[in-house]
């Protein structure tokens, strides 16, 4: 696997939150598959709504969510991302 940062610690870090996120999130899948949808709510997997009370709640919060994550998505690869000459 390649590394992500050259210190080895900080890498076996960031490599174990990675896996222990993945993790997370297929847990949180599957309960959403056998369950509650809901359970996908991005304000809610990153306890949010402990600030702001109901923002991990109802279809339009879910949506709104994901429209967040899609937003930060896009800034990460805009500017945290570099650019291969493949891509120039």
């Amino acid at each position: 696997m390649r590394s992500l940062f050259r210190n080895r610690y900080a890498d076996a870090l960031a490599k174990t939150i990675l896996f222990f996120g993945a993790v997370h999130l297929i847990i949180l899948a599957v309960e959403a598959i056998r369950a509650n949808i809901f359970v996908l709510n991005a304000f809610k997997i990153l306890n949010l709504d402990l600030l702001i009370p109901g923002l991990g709640a109802g279809l339009v919060n879910l949506v709104l969510s994901y429209g967040v994550v899609l937003m930060v998505y896009c800034g990460a690869y805009r500017f945290l991302t570099p650019i291969t000459r493949a891509e120039a």
